[in-house]
């Protein structure tokens, strides 16, 4: 597995309804080379969303898109400007969101790689709110210790 998260792969001050914030992740993983086609590959998110919500509670979304459309393992970061509500249903808002990208061929084992060093540290309000209020540099180095270590 390579790196995980890009620099440019951190987004901060997103604006808009929870499918304009996973389009403009999926816009950065786009742009870093890690997805074949932008496009194709946030159809494949929103299609898991409608399955069930990424919403993993302390006002945090995780989606995701296990697709032929990925390059290279990896996830964009993102902060809205606004919660942002993530589950319909309930009416649950995010503000912070991580989009992970899984080639479909090696789907499991990395996804659940990277779900079980995420939510370590998801728990923890202290990490919580150092990804709120760092910046891209920090938020960066933040992310590159609990994805890899």
């Amino acid at each position: 597995m390579g790196k995980l998260i890009n620099k440019n792969c951190i987004v901060f001050d997103i604006r808009g309804e929870k499918k304009d914030v996973i389009h403009r992740l999926a816009v950065e993983l786009g742009k870093a080379g890690k997805i074949t086609d932008t496009e194709e590959f946030y159809k494949d998110v929103l299609a898991r969303e409608a399955i069930s919500p990424t919403f993993v509670g302390f006002d945090m979304g995780l989606p995701h898109g296990k697709t032929d459309h990925v390059l290279e393992a990896s996830v964009c970061f993102g902060r809205t400007a606004e919660p942002v509500v993530w589950n319909e249903e309930s009416g649950e808002t995010a503000d912070l969101i991580i989009l992970i990208a899984c080639p479909l061929a090696e789907a499991g084992d990395t996804h659940m790689k990277i779900l079980a060093n995420l939510s370590r540290k998801l728990m923890h309000e202290e990490f919580r709110e150092s990804l709120r209020n760092s910046d891209e540099e920090q938020v960066y180095q933040i992310l590159t210790e609990v994805l890899e270590g």
